[in-house]
């Protein structure tokens, strides 16, 4: 009987990419272990875009303000598909792992000044910047979505 808050997968901001980056970030929290927040890494492509289909997600490096921490994934990534869509003549893709942290560190995380992700796949890795809103032309990240996700915590926690 344990409450579960979670949000979905939100955008990231790689500064060093032109075209932002297809790896996305959510998180989820129970009343069960209220002093740990999974963080959940997705990315979602298809085999049409010559993007790779799926993508082994790994591991989760956190710079908050020049103090770093690394983070592994405790089991191997969920990949899926949607099957072939006929009308796009694409098949959607997406990997999905989750990586366990103290809820204080997403709590320092969101409060920081600069908070920088490395994030581990197996195609190398992609530096997100975290504490950045907003991708260029006003999409929302995942910092936005995970403040809201934060303040349901708080409250269900009751010290909201």
């Amino acid at each position: 009987n344990a409450t579960v808050i979670e949000v979905s997968p939100n955008s990231l901001y790689d500064p060093g990419s032109a075209w932002g980056t297809p790896l996305q970030l959510g998180a989820r929290w129970s009343s069960a272990a209220p002093d740990s927040v999974a963080l959940v890494l997705a990315y979602n492509s298809n085999v049409s875009s010559g993007a790779p289909a799926y993508l082994g997600l790994s591991d989760l490096d956190i710079n908050i303000d020049g103090a770093i921490s690394s983070y592994s994934a405790g089991q191997s990534t969920d990949l899926s598909n949607s099957g072939y869509n006929t009308v796009s003549h694409t098949i959607y893709t997406s990997s999905k792992n989750t990586v366990i942290i103290p809820y204080a560190v997403l709590q320092r995380m969101v409060a920081a000044k600069d908070c920088r992700l490395r994030i581990h796949t197996s195609k190398g890795y992609q530096d997100i910047k975290f504490s950045a809103e907003h991708i260029p032309g006003g999409k929302a990240t995942a910092i936005v979505t995970i403040k809201e996700f934060m303040a349901k915590v708080a409250a269900a926690r009751g010290n909201g």
